[in-house]
């Protein structure tokens, strides 16, 4: 049974590995300060936490970055992670209200429909205001299901606008997407290994 169970964990270590999304912690750009973040779509700007400190930033770099969420900005990447039947795909970071800390930030995950539309599959939001912080926070997630639209389409995350719950200057830091597999996947491969085991 133990062998069993740290077969499972082996593989939801390795199924849980953070997706490569390109500059995530907005350490890397070519524009000048107050500029569009590399890879970082339509919308947003970056910013340096030495001229702009706020407690809770110092496991976060050089640079962050920030968009207009009360207004119709948003701020967003297509990673290289494929949806998958069955997994669970999560979209968090670090964040805060903006230069008045005030802010709702929303964090919204789906796929592009084939003609650059983004199509949503879901969203969380989180009050800000008032925090004068940097906090992380649990983002949103989405679990797959068979037959599904978005299977075998890119994940796209992105930072919403006021239609999805933000308002407000916002600041972002340290984005991640993660991929989990479905539970049935991890059981499956963890019981697989095992009979390997055993047969040698």
């Amino acid at each position: 049974m133990r062998k069993l169970v740290m077969s499972c964990v082996m593989v939801l270590a390795a199924g849980g590995a953070v997706a490569q999304l390109q500059n995530a912690d907005f350490e890397n750009n070519t524009t000048n300060m107050f500029g569009r973040p590399d890879f970082w779509t339509p919308n947003g700007g970056w910013a340096d936490h030495a001229s702009f400190a706020r407690p809770g930033n110092a496991s976060l770099g050089l640079y962050f970055a920030f968009y207009s969420g009360g207004a119709a900005e948003t701020m967003g990447q297509v990673s290289n992670l494929i949806y998958q039947a069955g997994n669970t795909y999560t979209f968090s970071s670090w964040a805060t209200g903006g230069g008045n800390d005030t802010g709702v930030v929303s964090y919204e995950i789906g796929y592009d429909d084939g003609l650059g539309n983004f199509i949503r599959l879901a969203v969380e939001t989180y009050e800000l205001t008032g925090l004068g912080m940097w906090i992380q926070t649990a983002g949103v997630s989405h679990t797959v299901d068979d037959g599904s639209d978005e299977i075998g389409r890119n994940v796209w995350v992105r930072f919403g606008n006021a239609n999805s719950g933000s308002s407000s200057d916002l600041w972002l830091d340290n984005v991640t997407l993660i991929p989990a597999p479905g539970a049935l996947a991890v059981l499956g491969l963890g019981l697989a290994g095992l009979a390997r085991r055993r047969r040698a």
